[in-house]
């Protein structure tokens, strides 16, 4: 009996085989594949209006953040791109909002470092910071201000500390969210120096700046972008800005590391994300259109304007990535130091 040869072509796929005489029906077949060939290799477009959600109050940092590209993501994707804020439980709601969402490119959600901490306190989530999330692009990043209601006595961040220590326990604090980066900036500073503040929780950071310009709440770390038009129209008294350096917008303003605190230096990342499941096409368009728009100048005007900076967009699997790396680095972090929140 003869035996195939190792890596012969099996005999139902010879080409000594005498040819079928195509028909008709197959004719047609091979016609409605040839056109249909070059749609599945298309570029994917949305159909309807694309949503970004915010899982914090209209208003506040990360909604503006979101809207410094929605223009010029509706005109190059050919559909508006709509910003809508889910606010509550430290941005778990409007997570896991998005995290629910079809997953068909048509939804989005910006995140912020609190989407990779809030595991890493122990929060009860119904949603996984990696598992239920696929990247699609950085945005930026943006400064933080260490500022305290212009009534109180302290001119300087180490003047606010020993104001602190002498009063323990009596200074309030805006908490607007557990994990996010003010907040974990704060709690960094409370574990550095031994000071104690007691939290007040906001759904976000613009509720609460009246609170702290009438002196109900006495310090907060708020985003740039809230509390530096408070600051110029001398409202707040800044103290530190959370940055490598010092922003151009409030000069006088030494940075964290300057004041004497770099350990709390924590700064907070914004990248767009879809749920799980979003096909790679919807993913990789949506992140070349991000791109082209910080590659904007007005855009990038608008960010800085918030005391942030654009970061590089990156692909869709190098946000994965960033994503992985911060879960595991924040949960290291916590459980190494024992921080926890107040």
């Amino acid at each position: 009996m003869n035996r195939a040869r190792a890596g012969a072509t099996p005999d139902r796929f010879s080409t000594q085989e005498t040819p079928v005489k195509p028909t008709l029906p197959h004719l047609l077949l091979a016609f409605a594949l040839a056109l249909l060939a070059p749609l599945a290799h298309a570029q994917w477009s949305p159909t309807k209006p694309v949503r970004i959600i915010i899982p914090f109050p209209a208003g506040g940092i990360v909604d503006l953040m979101a809207r410094t590209v929605t223009d010029r993501l509706s005109a190059s994707l050919g559909q508006q791109v709509i910003v809508e804020a889910r606010a509550g439980a430290g941005g778990s709601i409007g997570t896991e909002a998005a995290a629910r969402a079809e997953a068909d490119g048509h939804t989005l959600v910006l995140a912020t470092l609190s989407h990779v901490t809030l595991p890493a306190f122990g929060g009860k989530l119904t949603w996984h910071p990696t598992r239920d999330f696929a990247g699609v692009g950085m945005l930026g990043q943006v400064a933080n201000l260490a500022v305290v209601t212009p009534g109180l006595e302290p001119r300087t961040l180490r003047d606010f500390v020993a104001y602190a220590k002498a009063r323990p326990g009596q200074i309030n604090y805006v908490n607007a969210g557990n994990g996010t980066s003010q907040t974990l900036g704060v709690e960094m500073l409370r574990k550095d120096t031994g000071i104690q503040l007691t939290p007040v929780g906001y759904k976000g950071y613009p509720p609460a700046v009246p609170d702290v310009i009438a002196g109900r709440i006495e310090f907060a770390l708020m985003p740039f972008g809230v509390a530096a038009p408070q600051v110029k129209a001398g409202k707040l008294r800044a103290l530190a800005v959370v940055a490598p350096v010092r922003s151009p917008q409030l000069p006088d303003v030494p940075t964290m590391a300057e004041a004497g605190y770099p350990e709390s230096n924590v700064m907070s990342w914004y990248a767009l994300l879809a749920p799980a499941g979003t096909p790679r096409a919807a993913l990789q368009r949506l992140s070349t259109e991000l791109g082209k728009a910080l590659a904007d100048p007005e855009v990038v005007t608008r960010i800085e304007a918030l005391g942030g900076s654009p970061l590089p967009v990156g692909s869709p699997a190098e946000v994965d990535a960033m994503l992985a790396r911060e879960t595991e680095r924040w949960a290291r972090f916590v459980k190494e130091t024992g921080l926890t929140m107040q």
